[in-house]
């Protein structure tokens, strides 16, 4: 059973795809060092896992955009949906992340942030979005 390492608690990808309910997780990134980190996680294609979490056939994708005011661009931002099959792979990965502080405190600060709001405290237990208040 292939396990998530918070830091402070450990998470299995099928809890997670329970979590989903079925559904794609969608995100909106805008913050430069969790964008980073994403693409970082993302583009390590297959990994010693032998997993990738960037299959467009289960329904993922990463795309690059802007926020903009009328003509003005606001910021730059990463638009995401990731499968039930690739977000645990992911989640793994940004806690995981080997790169500058910046980055991997970013990675793992938005798993931690994707597995509140799929209902997980900050141990790792599954305990419903309903007891987080976050519905």
């Amino acid at each position: 059973m292939t396990m998530i390492h918070t830091g402070s608690g450990k998470v299995t990808y099928k809890a997670v795809q329970k979590a989903m309910n079925g559904e794609g997780y969608p995100m909106s990134l805008t913050d430069t060092a969790e964008i980073k980190a994403v693409i970082t996680a993302v583009n390590q294609g297959i990994d010693a896992h032998l997993e990738a979490c960037y299959c467009p056939d289960r329904g993922d994708s990463y795309e690059g955009g802007q926020r903009m005011a009328g003509k003005l661009v606001l910021c730059r931002s990463l638009d995401c949906t990731v499968s039930p099959e690739s977000l645990p792979v992911l989640l793994r990965r940004l806690c995981d992340l080997d790169t500058t502080d910046e980055v991997a405190d970013a990675g793992m600060s938005l798993a931690g942030d994707i597995l509140l709001t799929l209902g997980f405290d900050e141990y790792g237990q599954f305990v419903g979005r309903e007891a987080l208040a976050l519905d």
